[in-house]
């Protein structure tokens, strides 16, 4: 799958970190060995004629494109544009109990994986690995962290 990273100019002036420094995280969360590609997915940054865009922006712009509150990101179930939040990308969320790296990489997995087509699902037992669909932002119940798919 061809992806195309974009960091929206809001968000490029705030923090400053070099588009070329946030498409290359991205896509080697994408690549992980544990991630999508377990399942059979590889993803290429491209420039033009992405299959998807994924773009880091500010909460005020991810609630505008989402209809979202509360520094989520999003992404359209088989749509072709995700949205990552970018104060969610540089400050992580504690309720996950991932690193930054891991929150990050939980993120991109978690938005990538509406775009593949799946849907929000819950920790399915006590002391279990959360699944990558659990929207862990908001808390991981009583899973353990996790970033495999």
């Amino acid at each position: 799958m061809r992806v195309k990273v974009v960091v929206d100019p809001d968000v490029q002036k705030k923090y400053s970190t070099p588009p070329a420094q946030i498409e290359f995280y991205v896509v080697a969360y994408l690549n992980d060995p544990n991630g999508w590609s377990k399942k059979g997915h590889f993803f290429e940054p491209v420039s033009f004629n992405p299959d998807v865009t994924i773009h880091l922006s500010s909460n005020s712009t991810v609630n505008k494109e989402c209809g979202l509150e509360g520094k989520l990101s999003c992404a359209i179930m088989g749509g072709k544009t995700m949205w990552l939040n970018a104060e969610r990308w540089y400050h992580g969320a504690s309720k996950s109990k991932l690193s930054l790296d891991d929150y990050r990489q939980y993120m991109v997995s978690h938005e990538m994986g509406h775009i593949l087509g799946y849907d929000h699902t819950e920790c399915p037992c006590v002391g279990c690995p959360v699944p990558i669909m659990v929207q862990q932002t908001k808390g991981i119940g009583k899973c353990k962290p996790n970033t495999s798919v």
